[in-house]
Formats: structure tokens, C-alpha cells, sequence
């Protein structure tokens, strides 16, 4: 069996000129968001064994905090799931899945669009959100449309003053 956990990057500041889309850092709100997630992924999922992240400054910096939690050796960073379509994502899962439990941090669309086509539901990930899918699988290579059940959908609950 394979455990999917798909996280999108927490809120992360406004866009300016100073700066690209790319470069963007989360804010406050979303560091909060994201060690909440860390939290209870080491409380209630333990043994995630790979963590597979865009390599933009807000997932990079999300997949740190949650590593934090989690202490792997190494993060799995790819510069082009930068803004990756769900198609893209699934081909990197293939390619590089090797833990029977994984994360992915990246972006919507795509991680939405790739939730909603593991699981045959629509889903939509607000900022922070964690989406675990099980799969009665043995390989990420035969992930494909609606082989995936959502067992948990975990939203931060963060107060802003």
C-alpha cells in the first residue's frame, strides 16, 4: 500500500516588483500553517520516508519546516515543478517515488487538479492544506486516475491578529 501526502505550500507574502513569483517567502500566517502541519504529521502520520518539493522559495521553505518535524536526510528539490500541471507531478511521482510514504509540496493548480484526479473527487487546497491519499498499490509507477482514496484532509487553523 501507498500513502500519499500532498501539502500546498503555506500563505506566502503579496507579490511585488522587487521580486518574481518565484522568489516569493511564506508570511508569518504561513509559517504558522506550516508548523501546525509539521506538528501533526510527526504526531498522527509517522514514517514518511521521502519528501519530493518545487523548488520555489515558498514550497522550499514549507518543506524545511515540515522536515523540521519530520528529520529526513534529504529533501528531493526539482526546479520544474515549479507551477507543474497535475500530469507533470504524476510523472514525477513515477520517476522518483521510491518511500511506500510520500509528500509532495508544491503548488495549485496542480496539486488540486492532482488530488481530484487520483481520487475521482473535486478538490481544492487552500494555502496549507494537507491531502493524504492511500493507494492499494505497490509502485508509484502504476498511480494513475482514480486509483487513490482520500483518507484525510487536514486545513490549518491559524488566527491572524
Amino acid at each position: 500500500m501507498l500513502e500519499l501526502y500532498l501539502l500546498r505550500h503555506g500563505k506566502a507574502t503579496k507579490f511585488t516588483d522587487e521580486s518574481t513569483d518565484f522568489e516569493r517567502h511564506l508570511n508569518k500566517q504561513g509559517t504558522a500553517q506550516i508548523n501546525q502541519i509539521g506538528y501533526r504529521l510527526k504526531k498522527e502520520f509517522p514514517n514518511i520516508g521521502q519528501i519530493i518539493s518545487s523548488k520555489a522559495q515558498r514550497t522550499t521553505e514549507t518543506s524545511e519546516i515540515v522536515n523540521f518535524y519530520l528529520e529526513l536526510p534529504k529533501i528531493n528539490f526539482l526546479d520544474d515543478l515549479y507551477l507543474a500541471n497535475h500530469l507533470k507531478i504524476l510523472n514525477t511521482l513515477n520517476e522518483f517515488g521510491k518511500a511506500k510514504k510520500l509528500l509532495y509540496v508544491g503548488h495549485n493548480n496542480g496539486i488540486s487538479d492532482l488530488a481530484s484526479y487520483l481520487s475521482g473527487e473535486r478538490i481544492l487546497m487552500s494555502t496549507g492544506e494537507l491531502v493524504v491519499l492511500e493507494f492499494d498499490l505497490e509502485n508509484w509507477n502504476a498511480l494513475s486516475q482514480e486509483t487513490g482514496k482520500i483518507v484525510h484532509q487536514i486545513q490549518p487553523k491559524i488566527k491572524s491578529f
